[in-house]
């Protein structure tokens, strides 16, 4: 049995109202938690003064504990806050966020309205199956979110 589980994945942008914007859109996400007074500790994330202030918002989806995605905007930049766009590769460490949903199609076109880089739009393809199962059959689409963060987005058909 594992010891806890995966609540929230938070990524350091330089805009956390308009990164949340992009997730509200396209996935429907609504915020859960909004604060730019939050005094962040110096080793939570390790990357500024202690006590450096902070706008945080947290994002959910369907379930109230599971599956949040965190936005922290620095309101005093440690560290060059540059997005590197039109990225189509990810490189070693980089996060992949997977996404499922019934509506793929739709995530595509609002995903593209909203200035995701796409890499691959829905494309219909199949994995082995679990445990020398039959084959899991998936409509997949793949993009870079406006600061640069990876995700897959999938049906399972």
């Amino acid at each position: 049995m594992a010891d806890g589980f995966l609540k929230r994945t938070t990524f350091l942008v330089p805009n956390a109202e308009e990164a949340a914007q992009f997730y509200m859109h396209v996935f429907g996400m609504t915020k859960w938690y909004e604060s730019d007074k939050v005094a962040v500790h110096k080793f939570f994330p390790p990357a500024a003064p202690h006590n450096a202030p902070c706008h945080l918002i947290l994002l959910k989806a369907d379930d109230p504990l599971i599956g949040m995605l965190g936005l922290m905007q620095y309101l005093d930049q440690p560290f060059d806050c540059g997005v590197k766009k039109g990225r189509t590769k990810v490189q070693m460490g980089d996060p992949l966020l997977v996404w499922e949903t019934k509506d793929v199609d739709g995530i595509y076109e609002r995903a593209k309205q909203k200035g995701a880089t796409i890499v691959a739009p829905p494309t219909d393809w199949e994995v082995p199956g679990f445990n020398n199962g039959p084959p899991i059959k998936l409509r997949t689409m793949s993009m870079f979110d406006p600061n640069g963060i990876y995700m897959e987005v999938n049906y399972k058909r």
